[in-house]
C-alpha cells in the first residue's frame, strides 16, 4: 500500500511538472539592435513626438537624461526635451553597437555607448559621447521603454575603444 502511494505520488509529480512547462507562455526572442538605433534616429529629428511611439506613457516611469536630474512620466520628458532642443537645428546620434542586450520574458534591458553631434541654430557644433541604459516592457505587440538613463562621462572623454564605423545593424532605420 505504501509502495502504491509512493508510486502514484511520483507519477503525479512528474505529470504536474510536465504540465507546468507546457502551460507556460512562450515568449519570442526579439532583436533589439535595430530598434535601438531607430530610437536614436528619432531623437535626431529633435522632435520628441517622433520618439513617442517607443515610450510607455505610464505616469510614474522615470527617465534620466543629461539635464535635469530626472523626468517623471512621458509628458514631462517630452516637454523637457523639447525645451532642451530649442536652440538646435540638427542632430545625429549613432550607437557604437558594442553593448549588451538581454531579454527575460516580457522585459528586456540594454546598455550601449554612442556619439552625438548637435548643431545649434547659431552654427556652433556640440559633439558628445554618451552612455545609454534602457529597460523595455512588452505592451501588446510593442516593446516600449519604461525607464532609461542617458549620461555623458565627466570631462566628455570618448570611450577607450571606439569602432571606426558603426555596424550595419546600427545604422538601419
Amino acid at each position: 500500500m505504501v509502495r502504491r502511494i509512493g508510486i502514484c505520488s511520483l507519477l503525479l509529480a512528474i505529470g504536474l511538472s510536465g504540465q507546468d512547462k507546457k502551460s507556460a507562455p512562450k515568449v519570442e526572442r526579439f532583436d533589439f539592435r535595430p530598434l535601438m538605433q531607430q530610437i536614436w534616429d528619432a531623437w535626431g529629428t529633435l522632435d520628441p513626438a517622433n520618439t513617442a511611439k517607443f515610450y510607455s506613457k505610464g505616469p510614474k516611469h522615470t527617465f534620466f537624461d543629461l539635464a535635469p536630474m530626472k523626468y517623471t512620466g512621458w509628458n514631462e520628458y517630452q516637454a523637457g526635451v523639447k525645451k532642451a532642443f530649442a536652440d538646435y537645428s540638427s542632430a545625429k546620434f549613432t550607437l557604437y553597437a558594442g553593448g549588451h542586450v538581454a531579454q527575460r520574458g516580457n522585459f528586456a534591458w540594454a546598455e550601449d555607448t554612442g556619439h552625438g553631434t548637435l548643431v545649434k541654430k547659431s552654427g556652433a557644433r556640440d559633439d558628445l559621447d554618451f552612455r545609454w541604459t534602457v529597460l523595455w516592457e512588452k505592451e501588446g505587440p510593442d516593446w516600449l521603454i519604461i525607464h532609461e538613463h542617458v549620461s555623458v562621462p565627466m570631462g566628455g572623454s570618448a570611450p577607450a575603444t571606439r569602432p571606426a564605423s558603426p555596424s550595419p545593424s546600427a545604422t538601419k532605420k
